[in-house]
This record gives structure tokens, sequence and C-alpha cells, in this order.
């Protein structure tokens, strides 16, 4: 189960410190407390290109001097009279996610405001957060603000740009309002120090719509850190407002699955959960929500085993009033693709082997009807499946989007013919980074004609604060944040006549209380009109050029990688009866590996996609012919035994062929047969000896039906004996015959024999009986035929 990735907070002892007066102003330090915790990839990323440099320096002199604290006194600035010092504390807490070697960072804002009001003292807290691997010793942080009215963005801009620096030289530049001994700093620690600055020093400055404030930090006499921010004030004119869009990514953290578990979803949809927490930082607001299908999908595959808590959040949703369209599944990378050659945007292929007939036996909930905006058809509530039947993939991703043409790559991620690539997916309307594309000399709207497709730009100058304040990580750093965002939009008000563009991160989720909070004071801001997607896609578009930025070289590489691996496993499928069942949780799994969250961790990614590539491999594996060891074969015509191993929890169907490497061997026929799941079966296949005996190499293979080649080839060696048995037959047939014809030629020659000795016998007695029969023979004349004796008595 996924976790939920909200960081612990801890609070530190308070120590005690004392601050001095400058000037004609009084200052007193006094406690404060902010909240430290661990930042995401993607904040520190942004505050390190912006403010932290001087990492060396400000490490060098945390080694020189001493953790020991020296004792506080007071300190006459500028040759002003010292005043004595009112009591002060400082707060240190430490900070768990800091990060080694990030430098020392300094952000300051009023206490319990975003702007300055006029007339009114003021409670300024500078947080000194230690991000570095090393504590930083005690030392003097001063207070400054801008010396002149800012009431353009090129002066905005100028005093902004001293932000961070360790150069006296370029180091913000203004009236110092007073100073304050600082405390040692742990490494990975932060400092909070509060001045009390009186209402004169505010009107000293003019009628200024924004007030620079700044700090410096300064320990041995050596400039470690300095920070610049600007308020919006009470004088700014109300000349009219910026109409201005937000776009938010409701999303879910970095997973290899295409799908959440129902265990993972009841934690998230759970109150105070993170889809819970993101649902309610911008339900019901102006903001319009570019939403995971993922997220609906995973909720509505489990039909009525779905948690109760997965489908009130679902309701919530629908009923939010928002503008929502969806991001691509899993929140893939549509850059990426588009680089990796694709044509046409991927996109999950079916949901059949997660579906369970008994869970959609009952009618599902009816969904709300969509809300469009102004100017905005939009799209039909899904159709819900009857009774008893299993939803299709489009019923599952159906919901009533306001609009579905919108596609929102990762910031600074687009190159030439990306764009034309989201087109040919029906994504005709890309979200651009400001990043992408070259700046322009006057400030413009959102719409914009670049490389011949539509886009909306993000300004750059709201989504940089906009983002900060959504990701702070203590009240200081967040009031920082969203003060600078109000005084951009206090400058700009009703000087761009169309809307504006502010998009949040996609790592907005994790500190969602920061998003509902700076949307509230958006709202409240008399210089913001909220604006909705359709206004700043439909005004007049404005020709912005891109900026080519392709995504790194190794990253595509491993996204490559996995395109084959999921057309291996593809054309592998075939041997089971329905291939879905293994193509879609496959395509499924690799657009969550394109996830766009993955781009704050590559280390993590590059680790997921070896073990990703691993898992494909062991799919095509899983079916494959059990090496054996070498046969004899003595039988002219006698089968084959091959044994194959079905590691699948399907039943396969697969072609078995033997291929002999010499002519001793005959098979003229491959076998069919299929194999359960699971198991391991024997498979003969009929082979018939030739000319000739010794030994053979039999490359043994599987392929499916549709002749894809299965696993490896395995070879096995033959020892063909089958001539014996053509001999022996002769031999015995020999032996048959000669036995047999022994036999009858004794008796044929015994019976001539017998026959010849009658026959002499026979002639030995031939005279005799040849005379008498002679004489029998002979005619009796009847004058010659002799009296009758006699003596013998005549019969009557």
């Amino acid at each position: 189960m996924a976790a939920d990735p909200t960081p612990a907070r801890a609070r530190g002892d308070r120590l005690p410190a004392t601050a001095s007066a400058a000037s004609a102003a009084s200052l007193a330090a006094s406690s404060g407390g902010a909240d430290a915790t661990g930042r995401g990839p993607a904040a520190d990323a942004s505050r390190r290109d912006r403010r932290r440099r001087g990492v060396a320096l400000g490490i060098a002199a945390a080694a020189v001097c001493s953790v020991v604290a020296a004792p506080f006194g007071a300190l006459a600035v500028g040759g002003a009279p010292a005043v004595d010092p009112r009591a002060a504390t400082t707060a240190v807490q430490s900070s768990a996610g800091a990060a080694e070697g990030d430098g020392v960072e300094l952000h300051l804002a009023p206490v319990d405001a975003t702007t300055i009001i006029a007339g009114q003292p003021l409670t300024i807290e500078v947080a000194v957060e230690n991000a570095t691997a090393e504590a930083l010793a005690a030392g003097t942080l001063r207070l400054t603000r801008a010396d002149g009215a800012i009431d353009e963005t090129a002066e905005l801009d100028a005093w902004l740009a001293s932000s961070g620096s360790v150069d006296a030289r370029t180091a913000p530049e203004g009236v110092v309002l007073g100073e304050a001994e600082t405390r040692p700093v742990a490494a990975g620690s932060e400092l909070v120090v509060s001045f009390s600055v009186p209402a004169s020093v505010v009107a000293d400055a003019g009628d200024t719509p924004v007030l620079g404030l700044g700090a410096e930090l300064v320990v041995d006499d050596m400039l470690v850190a300095s920070g610049a921010d600007a308020f919006s004030t009470s004088l700014a004119p109300a000349t009219g407002t910026t109409s201005l869009t937000l776009v938010y990514p409701l999303t879910a953290p970095a997973a290899s699955t295409g799908l959440f578990d129902a265990a993972t979803l009841e934690t998230w949809t759970a109150p105070l959960g993170l889809l819970d927490r993101q649902l309610d930082a911008v339900a019901g607001r102006p903001v319009a929500i570019g939403i995971d299908p993922r997220i609906i999908a995973s909720i509505r595959v489990l039909g009525s085993s779905a948690p109760a808590s997965t489908l009130d959040w679902l309701g919530r949703l629908a009923g939010s009033g928002n503008e929502i369209f969806p991001l691509a599944y899993a929140d893939a990378d549509v850059a990426l693709q588009a680089q990796l050659g694709l044509t046409e945007l991927l996109a999950p292929s079916g949901f059949d082997d997660k579906l369970d007939p008994a869970n959609f036996t009952a009618a599902a909930a009816p969904v709300d009807e969509p809300t469009a905006a102004p100017g905005e058809t939009a799209s039909p509530a899904p159709t819900a499946p009857t009774p008893g039947e299993v939803p299709s993939t489009e019923m599952l991703l159906d919901w009533p989007y306001t609009r579905t043409d919108i596609a929102w790559p990762a910031d600074d991620t687009v190159t030439a013919g990306n764009l034309a690539v989201f087109d040919g997916s029906g994504l005709t309307t890309a979200i651009l980074s400001p990043g992408n594309v070259a700046p322009l000399d006057e400030r413009a709207g959102a719409a914009a004609s670049v490389d011949g497709s539509t886009a909306v730009v993000a300004d750059e100058r709201l989504t940089t604060p906009l983002r900060e304040a959504s990701l702070a990580d203590s009240e200081t750093e967040w009031r920082s944040a969203t003060g600078r965002l109000l005084a951009e939009l206090s400058l700009d008000a009703g000087g761009t006549p169309a809307a504006l563009l502010a998009t949040f991160g996609r790592d907005a989720g994790v500190h969602s209380a920061r998003v509902s909070t700076t949307l509230d004071e958006l709202a409240s801001s008399a210089s913001v009109a909220a604006a909705g997607l359709a206004d700043a896609i439909g005004a007049p578009p404005t020709a912005r050029t891109l900026v080519d930025l392709p995504e790194d070289a190794a990253r595509v590489d491993s996204a490559r990688r996995m395109l084959v691996a999921e057309n291996s496993v593809s054309s592998f499928a075939s041997v089971i009866d329905d291939p879905t069942l293994l193509t879609d949780p496959v395509r499924r799994d690799l657009l969550a590996m394109l996830d766009v969250s993955w781009l704050a961790d590559r280390a993590a990614w590059e680790t997921a996609v070896a073990e990703w590539l691993a898992a494909r491999q062991a799919t095509t594996d899983s079916v494959s012919v059990v090496p054996s060891s070498s046969v004899n074969i003595f039988a002219r015509e006698t089968p084959l035994p091959v044994t194959v191993l079905n590691a699948l929890p399907y039943p396969v169907t697969v072609v078995v062929s033997a291929n002999p490497s010499n002519g001793r061997l005959v098979v003229d026929d491959s076998v069919t047969a299929q194999i359960p799941a699971e198991s391991r079966s024997t498979v003969q296949v009929p082979i018939t000896a030739g000319v000739g005996r010794g030994e053979v190499t039999i490359a043994i293979s599987l392929a499916s039906t549709t002749g894809v080649a299965i696993g490896r080839t395995v070879f096995v060696t033959g020892n063909v004996q089958a001539d014996w048995e053509g001999l022996g037959a002769g031999i015995l047939a020999t032996a048959l015959v000669l036995f047999f014809g022994f036999g009858i030629w004794r008796n044929i020659r015994r019976r001539s024999k017998q026959r010849l000795a009658d026959e002499t016998a026979a002639d030995a007695a031939s005279p005799a009986s040849n005379e008498q029969t002679d004489a029998a023979e002979q005619p009796v004349d009847a004058d010659e035929t002799p009296d009758a004796d006699p003596e013998e008595p005549t019969r009557d």
C-alpha cells in the first residue's frame, strides 16, 4: 500500500535573544515559531535555482565561528543613538527533511498577514533556515526595506533579484530598519526572529503600492545569506483587476502499478487522507482540476466491494462544481511519449483482469450531471452498467468532464513536433510552462499559438510564487511567497486585458493545506478576478515561439526499453486463450511508470524501471522447455519426451517442435499441447531414426499457435542406435527362415524317400502280379469253358 506522504512536524526549544534600534525606529525581537517540515524535491529545486547561493561561504563561516552563544548587547546602527532593547526570544526548530549542503536561506513576512496596511505598526518575522550539514554560528540579522517606491514590475524585479546574494555588492540595498543578534542554528534547523516595526517606518516609504523588505545575515563580519520579499500595501491604487485562471493537478504519488488497491484508496479517501485533503483544498473554489483517471478507474473496478469512503469521494468530486478535465492515464508523461516516436499517445487497453462479476450484481450509484463552465459544453454523464453486467473500459474511464481536449505535459519537456502528436491524439490544447516558450517584451495573456497548435502558457511571475506558497514548509515561508504573489497581481491590476494562467506543481497534493489557504488569499484580494479555463483558452491568442526542451536522453532510452518489453509481452500473450489477461495489466503499469511524478526522483525511477523490466522478462520466460540430459534412441520410430513448464496462472497452448542437426533423426510433425496453469507436462514428439547411427543434437522449441516463438530453444544430445534394430531383425528373420526351411526340407526329403521306397517295393512285386493280371484280363472262349467239376454239387 502506498504511504500517505504527509510529513511529521516538530517544534524545538525557545532560546533568548536581543535586538537593537536603528535610525528613529525602536525595534524589539520577540519570540516567534514556525513549522519546519521536509520539502519535496521539486520545491527544493525551484528554491535552489532562485535563492540558495554561497553554500561554501556559509559552511566556512560556520566552521570558523564558535557555536557557543556570545553575550548579546545593544547596537547603535547608522550613527543613530542606541535605545534600550526590549525583550526578545528566538525559536529553533529542527527540520529532519533538510538536505545536506543546501545552503542558508532567509524568508521574511509580516506576522499573521500577507499584505501590509499603511499607518499600522508591523511585526516582521525572519526565518533563518540552515539546510547545510554544519552548524551555523551566532551572528547578526539585519532587517531592511527598499529605499524607494515599487510601482512597476521592473522595480520589483530589481529588488527581488538581490535575494540570496552573499556578495555585499549585490545584496539588497535599502534602509536599515534594525538588527538583532542570532543564536547558533544547528544543521537542518530553522531560527525565527521577530522584529517590531513602528508605523512611521512604513510611512517613510511613501505612497508605494508594494513595499520591499529584505534581510541579511552576517557571521563573523561575513555576509552568509540574504533575502528579499515584497508585499502589497493598502496604498495600491484600485485601477482594475487581473483575470486569473488557476489549474490544479489532482494526482497520487508515483507508483509502479496501474491501479490502486482498495486498502490504499480507503486510506486516501478517509478524512484527512491524501485524496480527501486535495479535494477539500480545491472543491468549490475557482480552480480547474486536472485529475488522473487512474483514481476514478481504481475505485470503479471494485464495484460493490469499493470502500464507502471512496464512493463518497467520487460523489463529492462530481458535485464540486469545478471545471474538471482528465490528465493522461496515470498522468503519463505525454511529452516523453511523443519523443519516443509514437504517433498517438498511449491509453489503457482494458480492465477485464480486475473485474469480478460478483461485484456488479447491483445497480451502480448514479453520478451527478456535470456543470459546464460558460461557453463550454459538458461531457455527458457516464453510462452505468446494468445490474449483472461487467462495465466496459469506456464505462470505467468515463466521467462528466468539462472538457477532454487538454494535454498538460511536465514543465519544460516539450520540443518541436510534440504538439502535433497531442493534436493527433485529440488533445488540441496544451498547457505549457513559461520556460517552454520564448519570453515576450510585454506581458500577454495565457492564450497562445505555438508551433501551429493551440496552447495556454502559464505566467512565470505568478506561477513561481504560487507554487512556492503551496509547498511552503512554515508559516513565515508561506506568507512570504503569498505576499509576493499578491504584490505581482497588484502591480498588474488591469494591465493585462486577457486572462493570465498560473498552475500548481504536480507535487502540490502533499501540502494541500497550503493550497487551500493560498486560494482563500487570492479570493479575498481586490486585485484578482477569477477566470475559468474557457476564458483563458478562448481569448485571442498571441503568437509564441516554442523553446525546444527535450527530455533527458537517458530517460527516453529507459522508456524505449519499456516499450520494447511491452511489445514482447504482447507477442508472448498469444499462448493463452485471452491475451488481454496479460497485455492489459502490462499497459496500465507501463503508463504508471511514465508518471510525471517520477521526475522528482530520477534515482527511484531508474530503480523502478529495472524492476519493471525484470518482471516483464519473468513473464516471457514463464513458459519454457525444461532442459534434459541426453537421450538414447534404439527404436526406429519412438516418441521423444519433452517437458514443458507453465508458470502462468492461466493454461497455455503451445506447439512443440524438434529440429535434429543431421539426418540420423527425422521429425515429421510438431505437436500442439495444452499445459495447465502453474504446472509442467510431458509432451511426446514422434521421431524416426534415419540412416546411420551416432550422436545428433536436437533443438527443441516452443511457439504459440500463431507462430510466435516462446521462450528459449533448448538443445538436447541424442544417441541414435536405431540400425541395430534392423540388423537384429534381419538376423532373426534369416534364422527363422533357415530353421523353418530346414524343417520343410527334411519333411519333403523324408517323404520323398518314403515314396521312393514304396515305389521300389512295388516294382519288385510287379512280374507275378502282372501275370495274374494278364491271366485275369485274357478273354475266355465259350467253347473253351471248362466243364464243371463233376464232384462239385450243382446249385439250384
